[in-house]
C-alpha cells in the first residue's frame, strides 16, 4: 500500500529576525549619535531580546489552513 496523504503544512514566518536586525541597526546608529554607546556595552540586550523574540514566537497560535486555491 501506499502511504498516507497528509494535507500540506503552512508554515508562518516568524518575526524574530527582521526585528532582530532592526535592533542591531539601531545599536549601531546609537554609536553615532551618543557619544559612550557602544556594540560591546549593549550586545546583552539583543541576545535578551533575541531570547524575548523567540519565546513570543513559540507562544503565537498557529495560522489556520487556507483552503485551495482556484
Amino acid at each position: 500500500m501506499g502511504m498516507p496523504i497528509t494535507p500540506p503544512t503552512h508554515h508562518r514566518p516568524s518575526l524574530t529576525i527582521p526585528v532582530f536586525l532592526i535592533a542591531l541597526g539601531v545599536v549601531f546608529l546609537m554609536d553615532q549619535f551618543v557619544p559612550g554607546w557602544g556594540f560591546g556595552r549593549t550586545w546583552p540586550v539583543l541576545l535578551v531580546v533575541l531570547g524575548v523574540l523567540k519565546l513570543l514566537d513559540s507562544t503565537r497560535p498557529p495560522r489556520p489552513p487556507e483552503g485551495p486555491r482556484v
